[in-house]
């Protein structure tokens, strides 16, 4: 089941911003555009998350309560409608979380399973090599039917070079897997404490 009573908590820019204390947390990462704040969404039963059609609008890590976790979303890596300096403070800010958040038990790269990319393949890679705990969760499988991208599995793997396991079929749109993600998502952080 999702969450029916999660809500947004606050932004931050600079770890000087950032909640500091013990609850565990997971991160949601991915491209501009993927669907993260949809799946939030999706995930809290509730508009709890700001979506726009404008990729690159979240620009600040944003924390989000579950109850038994705390979600941390970033700003999207790659493609976005900012400039050149905004970018490094992107970048900055994903480095940061990713890097210096003691208490991030998981990580899930959040894809459009229609359209992945280099970029998601090297952030697939650079996460792999820091957390044990990283799955990929391919957004926007109700483009086509779902037999279609279960046919695909083997191709997702060979290209971000995962295993089969950590990857994850969904639609937040259209609300397919999102108890199952959800569940993952707390079994995850129930194996790791």
């Amino acid at each position: 089941m999702a969450e029916t009573n999660a809500k947004f908590i606050s932004s931050a820019f600079s770890n000087s911003d950032w909640i500091n204390d013990d609850q565990t947390e997971v991160v949601f990462i991915g491209r501009s555009n993927v669907g993260k704040s949809s799946l939030i969404n999706a995930l809290a039963k509730n508009s709890i998350a700001r979506v726009s059609k404008t990729p690159g609008r979240t620009q600040l890590a944003n924390f989000y309560d579950f109850n038994s976790f705390r979600l941390i979303d970033l700003p999207g890596y790659g493609y976005a409608k900012v400039a050149k300096t905004k970018q490094v403070d992107l970048v900055n800010i994903i480095d940061g979380v990713l890097t210096k958040r003691k208490n991030v038990y998981c990580v899930f790269q959040i894809c459009d399973a229609n359209v992945i990319t280099q970029e998601d393949v090297a952030m697939s890679k650079y996460l792999d090599k820091r957390f044990v705990h990283h799955y990929i969760v391919l957004n926007k499988c109700d483009k086509r039917p779902m037999k279609f991208y279960l046919s695909k599995i083997q191709q997702y793997v060979n290209f971000l070079k995962t295993p089969a396991d950590k990857i994850i079929l969904i639609s937040a749109k259209e609300r397919i897997n999102i108890s199952q993600f959800y569940a993952k998502i707390k079994n995850t952080i129930s194996e790791v404490k």
